[in-house]
């Protein structure tokens, strides 16, 4: 089969590789299309070590193509997605019911062969159907939404308040889309014109060039979710944070931020993190939310290429200069 490599920093290569085998209790799918993750950029940009050469690739729909022994419930040629964090079920966190920072989770395109091939395959527990209602584009950014979901969902914000988007990348844009839904108001936040364009499309206020301290205590921003993932994205939603309100990080940023612990205790202001999605309600909910037409999360999406030019998309993203970007697998023309 045909599948991509990522053999060093920025260089990836196309080779035919042999087809894998479902092993027991795992189902082999045909990927149709696939998301752009900034985990996917950060790897191959080299700034995230993973075993080199490795298959990328993550947020993928594609057909069942074979199963592997012990899996029901799933038929050849069915439309499928994958939930792409693999914990392992038996360390204290997932007794816990919080696998998401499992130590040993095993997740597709980073510690296991990822989607950008003709063939994957996948723990049939982590695969879910995908009902006619759902097209490919909105199938492939159900598991960025999850993520968006799972952070507005473990927030403070209730529907009527108003909360801040800082970084309106991807998930950035998820989390609007999100946010709107259940009623919030938002405020978006970001550096580059296109993005915010995006956001307003998606029922934000536009906010990038004002002053977030200022704007957010005359708006009385409950929540505000940074999803830069940079130091000083973080230092500024923490400083702004009016008294009360809660600071959620989702971005991934590597260099140290700092912060007055002296105001945010004065100030009762928290500071939560959010990490992908618990598995399974947050798939369950947004398949049920898309499947109805309540999301859109395909909105986001700004540009698609096919599997051949994967490098290229993967510098544009790098870029920051797009929304979401999706790769076409098997034939598919791209838009």
């Amino acid at each position: 089969m045909h599948a991509a490599h990522l053999i060093a920093p920025g260089t990836i290569e196309f080779a035919d590789v042999a087809e894998p085998r479902p092993s027991a209790g795992e189902v082999l799918i045909a990927p149709l299309r696939l998301g752009i993750c900034g985990s996917d950029v950060s790897i191959y940009q080299g700034h995230r070590q993973v075993p080199l050469p490795l298959t990328p690739g993550h947020e993928v729909v594609g057909r069942v193509a074979a199963l592997g022994s012990e899996v029901t419930g799933f038929v050849p040629g069915q439309r499928v997605i994958v939930e792409p964090n693999y914990p392992c079920g038996i360390c204290r966190f997932c007794r816990s019911g919080r696998g998401r920072i499992c130590p040993d989770k095993v997740s597709m395109g980073v510690t296991a062969p990822g989607a950008a091939a003709e063939q994957v395959t996948a723990p049939a527990n982590f695969v879910w159907a995908i009902p006619d209602t759902i097209s490919d584009e909105d199938a492939a950014t159900i598991e960025p939404l999850a993520v968006a979901l799972h952070a507005v969902n473990h927030s403070w914000a209730r529907p009527g308040e108003t909360v801040a988007v800082v970084g309106c990348g991807a998930i950035g844009l998820l989390i609007v889309q999100v946010a709107v839904q259940i009623g919030l108001r938002v405020l978006a936040h970001d550096l580059a014109e296109e993005k915010l364009d995006l956001a307003a499309k998606l029922g934000a206020e536009r906010a990038g060039s004002e002053d977030p301290a200022a704007l957010w205590l005359e708006r009385g921003v409950a929540t505000v979710f940074e999803s830069a993932g940079v130091a000083n994205a973080v230092e500024t939603c923490i400083a702004a944070a009016p008294r009360g309100s809660e600071v959620v990080l989702l971005g991934l940023g590597g260099k140290p931020a700092s912060f007055s612990p002296f105001r945010l205790v004065r100030e009762g202001i928290r500071i939560s993190t959010s990490l992908i999605y618990d598995h399974p309600h947050d798939f369950a909910r947004c398949i049920e939310l898309v499947g109805t037409g309540a999301l859109r999360p395909s909105a986001t999406v700004t540009h698609t290429f096919p599997l051949e030019r994967l490098g290229s998309a993967l510098d544009l993203a790098g870029t920051g200069n797009c929304g979401k970007i999706h790769i076409t697998i098997g034939g598919q023309s791209a838009a």
